[in-house]
C-alpha cells in the first residue's frame, strides 16, 4: 500500500510517493489540466492528419506515377510519415515528469506521463552509477535542485527541483539508496583483505 507525502507542507511544489519499490517524485499539482488535454488532443489529431496525407496520396483519383513524381511521393511518404509517427509518440508520451527511484530494481527511471496517467520511461540509471547526491540553488530564482554525479565523472543528472526544504528531504532520502565513496572503498578493501578459498585451504 502506498503513501503520499507532500514534503513541504507549506506550499509544496513536489510530491513525494511511498512506494514497495521504493518512491516516485513528481510536481504536487498532477491533477488534469484542460491545457494539457487540449495540447494532447491537437498533436494527436495532427499526426494523423500527417499520416493520412503520406499514404493517401498513393489511392487519390488522377494520380501520376511517372517517374520524377514517383520519387517525390516516396520522399514526402517518408517526410509525413516520420513526422506524423514522431507527433503521435510526442501526444502518448505526455509533458508530466516523474521520477522513479527503485531499490528492487537498483535503478532510477525517467518517466513523462499523460493527462491519462500512462507513462513512458524516457532514461534509466544505475543506482550503482551514481557516486554521490549534491544540491545546488538556482542562480536566477528561489528553487533548489538535488542532482546526481555518476561515478564515470559525467554530467552531474538534475533529479528534482524545488524549495530548499523539499530537496533536503529528497536529498536525505536519497542517501539511504546510494553507496558513498567511503563505503565504496570499504567494501572493495574488505574483498581484497578476505582469504580466497585456496589459501585458506
Amino acid at each position: 500500500m502506498r503513501s503520499v507525502v507532500d514534503i513541504d507542507p507549506e506550499k509544496p511544489g513536489l510530491e513525494l510517493v511511498n512506494m514497495p519499490w521504493g518512491f516516485r517524485l513528481r510536481p504536487a499539482d498532477m491533477k488534469e489540466q484542460t491545457g494539457d488535454t487540449v495540447t494532447e488532443w491537437a498533436l494527436t489529431f495532427l499526426g494523423i492528419v500527417l499520416l493520412l496525407s503520406a499514404f493517401g496520396q498513393w489511392i487519390l483519383p488522377g494520380s501520376i506515377y511517372g517517374g520524377d513524381m514517383i520519387a517525390m511521393k516516396l520522399m514526402l511518404t517518408a517526410v509525413l510519415g516520420v513526422a506524423g509517427g514522431l507527433i503521435l509518440s510526442i501526444s502518448a508520451r505526455g509533458f508530466r515528469p516523474e521520477v522513479q527511484v527503485d531499490r528492487q530494481r537498483n535503478e532510477i527511471r525517467f518517466v513523462s506521463r499523460n493527462p491519462r496517467g500512462r507513462g513512458e520511461v524516457l532514461a534509466i540509471v544505475e543506482l550503482d552509477s551514481i557516486i554521490g547526491v549534491g544540491m545546488t540553488k538556482s542562480i536566477d530564482g528561489p528553487d533548489c535542485h538535488c542532482l546526481i554525479y555518476m561515478i564515470n565523472g559525467s554530467k552531474p543528472l538534475r533529479l528534482a527541483s524545488g524549495s530548499e526544504r523539499e530537496i533536503k528531504a529528497i536529498r536525505q532520502r536519497m542517501d539511504e539508496y546510494v553507496t558513498s565513496p567511503a563505503d565504496r572503498l570499504a567494501a572493495k578493501m574488505a574483498s581484497m583483505k578476505a582469504p580466497t578459498p585456496s589459501a585458506a585451504a
